[in-house]
């Protein structure tokens, strides 16, 4: 193995170990995954939302969205409200536990990645993108589909909630 490919696979595991490391301390801290956080966050941002817009704007499937919100509603994290308009549909809302949940939680590190590509010259992001979009091919997991979050929640397996 050449010295190039090793300085390659370090950097790839770094941050595989950054992210997971990320999950696990928000597991710990808040008894979520980074996707029930960033979901808790939309719904607080909305006021109140749709299930199918929920997923659209987490970048989740509805299938992955109807899982999480039945999960969220047995901790006690969001409620549902029937739409007024369409008594088949309805509409979520944070509690006060998940407002609490969102006031305890730690900045995520695809927050802190954000804040420091978007601080690079559009040339600079434009290769980075690049170079991350050909090592996804060399991987052969440019196919996965993935939202643009930094989550390793679901390789870590079940989370288990933490009362808060």
């Amino acid at each position: 193995m050449s010295f190039r490919t090793e300085e390659a696979l370090i950097a790839l595991r770094q941050i595989s170990r950054a992210t997971a490391s990320d999950s696990r301390k928000l597991a710990k801290e808040s008894g979520l995954a980074v996707s029930q956080l960033l979901t808790l966050q939309e719904i607080s941002r909305a006021g109140a939302i749709s299930p199918s817009r929920l997923a659209e704007q987490v970048s989740l499937s509805r299938g992955t969205m109807t899982i999480m919100l039945r999960k969220l509603e047995a901790l006690g994290m969001i409620s549902r409200a029937a739409d007024q308009h369409d008594k088949r549909s309805y509409f979520v809302t944070l509690s006060k536990k998940g407002s609490a949940a969102l006031a305890g939680a730690p900045t995520l590190l695809h927050e802190v990645f954000s804040s420091r590509f978007a601080r690079l010259e559009n040339w600079e992001q434009a290769q980075i993108i690049s170079a991350l979009e050909r090592v996804a091919m060399m991987l052969e997991a440019d196919a996965i589909e993935a939202a643009p979050i930094l989550d390793a929640s679901e390789e870590l397996g079940s989370l288990p909630p933490i009362n808060i």
